[in-house]
């Protein structure tokens, strides 16, 4: 098992964060959510990582959870409860930002932990008006609201929304200033924004690999060039586009490459989004501005 360093738990708990990535074995890896951990993958029982977590970081889990993890995404099915009960909801912390997870709830938890550094970045790019695409329960536009500005977080999901607006009251935020929740398919209604002219400092397109919204089926490498055309459409002068997904057979120069020819002609500059050290794989991203 490649745990976090000491030191890192160190960072982590003078940050506020006390959801994050544990270690990372052959079979499959161990988070942290709260006084839970959650293993996913093949094999371990979690109880087996007591003694290590308690002898590096003096970390007595409250609880322990596992999950089998499937080819598919659409396959994959809650976590099982192993000790200490089913946590139900809870809150937890990353980066003094709250929000609300289900460590037992299915493929997700609520909170995609491989964006962390990308969510932290949106807490100090502080944009006026944030588009977020695809917003599940709405951690990137909790992180845009929280620096002062508008956002309008749209996803197909109603579920996904009401927790959305639940992260945003944890924080404090008056999701009925400045802020739009639409359960609408973002294809659709990215042309009908281009259309009213409406334009963002900062987008953000983190998609499924796979989806369904109202009888039409999503699929990422069919789907995301035309998305990126219209989501750029959107960005005013000098913001960004930040565009993400976790799909198995594109490295990040694939998605890199994609968006460049998406957006053949426009005046642009292309960064690299920021993944954190402590999981491998998971999500690339790009930050894609408007010249």
């Amino acid at each position: 098992m490649r745990w976090i360093s000491e030191d890192q738990w160190e960072r982590f708990a003078q940050e506020g964060t006390d959801a994050h990535r544990l270690g990372t074995g052959p079979g499959g890896w161990l988070d942290r959510y709260g006084e839970w951990v959650l293993w996913s993958g093949a094999g371990d029982d979690p109880r087996c990582f007591a003694g290590e977590l308690f002898s590096r970081f003096g970390f007595a889990p409250r609880g322990c959870l596992a999950r089998e993890l499937a080819r598919d995404a659409r396959d994959h099915t809650p976590a099982r409860v192993v000790d200490g009960g089913d946590p139900g909801a809870l809150t937890v912390r990353e980066s003094g930002v709250a929000y609300r997870v289900e460590p037992a709830g299915g493929y997700s938890t609520g909170l995609f932990l491989d964006q962390r550094l990308n969510r932290r970045w949106v807490l100090g790019l502080r944009p006026a008006r944030t588009l977020n695409l695809f917003a599940y329960t709405g951690s990137f536009s909790v992180c845009a609201a929280l620096g002062g500005g508008g956002t309008m977080s749209v996803d197909a999901g109603r579920r996904a929304l009401a927790r959305a607006r639940e992260n945003f009251a944890l924080n404090s935020i008056d999701a009925t200033a400045g802020h739009r929740f639409v359960a609408e398919d973002a294809t659709k209604i990215v042309p009908r924004l281009v259309r009213r002219g409406e334009a963002f400092d900062l987008v953000v397109l983190d998609p499924p690999t796979f989806g369904r919204s109202g009888g039409r089926v999503f699929r990422i490498a069919d789907d995301l060039p035309g998305l990126v055309r219209g989501c750029f459409a959107l960005v005013a002068p000098g913001g960004t586009l930040l565009v993400s997904c976790n799909y198995g057979p594109w490295s990040a120069a694939d998605l890199r490459g994609l968006c460049e020819d998406a957006l053949r002609g426009e005046a642009f500059r292309v960064a690299p989004g920021e993944h954190p050290a402590e999981i491998p794989g998971g999500a690339i991203s790009w930050r894609i501005a408007r010249m």
